[in-house]
Protein backbone atom coordinates (compact mmCIF):
# COMPACT_ATOMS: atom_id res chain seq x y z
CA UNK A 1 0.00 0.00 0.00
CA UNK A 2 3.29 2.33 1.06
CA UNK A 3 4.30 1.81 -2.56
CA UNK A 4 0.66 3.10 -4.31
CA UNK A 5 0.33 5.92 -2.24
CA UNK A 6 4.42 7.11 -2.91
CA UNK A 7 3.82 6.37 -6.45
CA UNK A 8 0.36 8.98 -6.12
CA UNK A 9 2.47 11.15 -4.64
CA UNK A 10 5.40 11.08 -6.91
CA UNK A 11 3.44 11.81 -9.65
CA UNK A 12 1.07 14.45 -8.54
CA UNK A 13 4.57 16.51 -7.64
CA UNK A 14 5.73 15.64 -10.98
CA UNK A 15 2.22 16.81 -12.13
CA UNK A 16 2.80 19.57 -10.08
CA UNK A 17 5.71 21.14 -10.80
CA UNK A 18 5.39 20.46 -14.57
CA UNK A 19 2.47 23.02 -14.54
CA UNK A 20 4.46 25.42 -12.51
CA UNK A 21 7.33 25.20 -15.07
CA UNK A 22 4.38 25.95 -18.32
CA UNK A 23 3.50 28.87 -15.80
CA UNK A 24 6.84 30.22 -15.52
CA UNK A 25 7.80 29.72 -19.37
CA UNK A 26 4.72 31.55 -20.52
CA UNK A 27 5.30 34.03 -18.19
CA UNK A 28 9.24 34.48 -19.05
CA UNK A 29 8.03 35.07 -22.44
CA UNK A 30 5.13 37.43 -21.92
CA UNK A 31 3.12 34.64 -23.15
CA UNK A 32 3.91 34.28 -26.64
CA UNK A 33 4.68 30.94 -27.69
CA UNK A 34 8.69 29.48 -27.63
CA UNK A 35 10.36 26.89 -27.60
CA UNK A 36 10.32 26.67 -24.23
CA UNK A 37 6.44 26.91 -23.51
CA UNK A 38 6.22 24.71 -26.22
CA UNK A 39 8.78 22.36 -24.48
CA UNK A 40 6.75 22.78 -21.16
CA UNK A 41 3.85 21.72 -22.68
CA UNK A 42 4.89 18.87 -23.76
CA UNK A 43 6.37 18.01 -20.49
CA UNK A 44 3.37 18.79 -18.56
CA UNK A 45 1.52 16.34 -21.08
CA UNK A 46 3.40 13.28 -20.22
CA UNK A 47 3.09 13.99 -16.18
CA UNK A 48 -0.59 14.70 -16.98
CA UNK A 49 -0.93 10.90 -18.59
CA UNK A 50 1.11 9.50 -16.01
CA UNK A 51 -0.82 11.72 -13.02
CA UNK A 52 -3.65 9.74 -14.31
CA UNK A 53 -1.98 6.34 -14.76
CA UNK A 54 -1.03 6.59 -11.30
CA UNK A 55 -4.68 7.55 -9.97
CA UNK A 56 -6.09 4.69 -12.26
CA UNK A 57 -3.57 2.34 -10.09
CA UNK A 58 -4.26 3.46 -6.93
CA UNK A 59 -8.24 3.46 -7.98
CA UNK A 60 -7.63 -0.35 -8.79
CA UNK A 61 -5.69 -1.24 -5.66
CA UNK A 62 -8.73 0.10 -3.45
CA UNK A 63 -11.27 -1.77 -5.77
CA UNK A 64 -8.94 -4.91 -5.09
CA UNK A 65 -9.29 -4.52 -1.50
CA UNK A 66 -12.89 -4.09 -1.37
CA UNK A 67 -13.10 -6.97 -3.52
CA UNK A 68 -10.80 -9.12 -1.00
CA UNK A 69 -12.62 -7.55 1.98
CA UNK A 70 -15.80 -8.20 1.09
CA UNK A 71 -14.91 -11.89 -0.40
CA UNK A 72 -13.11 -12.96 2.90
CA UNK A 73 -15.04 -12.29 5.73
CA UNK A 74 -17.79 -14.83 6.91
CA UNK A 75 -20.10 -12.84 7.87
CA UNK A 76 -22.20 -10.14 5.54
CA UNK A 77 -20.85 -6.86 4.78
CA UNK A 78 -22.54 -3.73 5.47
CA UNK A 79 -23.51 -1.58 2.74
CA UNK A 80 -21.92 1.51 4.49
CA UNK A 81 -18.81 -0.25 4.94
CA UNK A 82 -18.34 0.23 0.90
CA UNK A 83 -19.66 3.42 1.09
CA UNK A 84 -17.02 4.59 2.86
CA UNK A 85 -13.83 3.28 1.16
CA UNK A 86 -15.96 5.15 -2.33
CA UNK A 87 -16.17 8.45 -0.40
CA UNK A 88 -12.79 8.42 0.43
CA UNK A 89 -11.53 7.46 -2.73
CA UNK A 90 -14.15 10.59 -4.56
CA UNK A 91 -12.79 12.89 -1.87
CA UNK A 92 -9.42 12.07 -2.52
CA UNK A 93 -10.37 13.05 -6.09
CA UNK A 94 -12.02 16.07 -5.20
CA UNK A 95 -8.66 17.56 -3.14
CA UNK A 96 -6.53 16.41 -6.74
CA UNK A 97 -8.66 19.04 -8.54
CA UNK A 98 -7.73 21.82 -6.15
Amino acid sequence: MDNVVDCLSNAYQDFFTAATNVVEAKASTNGERSAATDAALENFKKKWEAFKLACDQANEFVDTLKQSITANTSYPVNEDMIDIFDHAVHVDEDHEEN
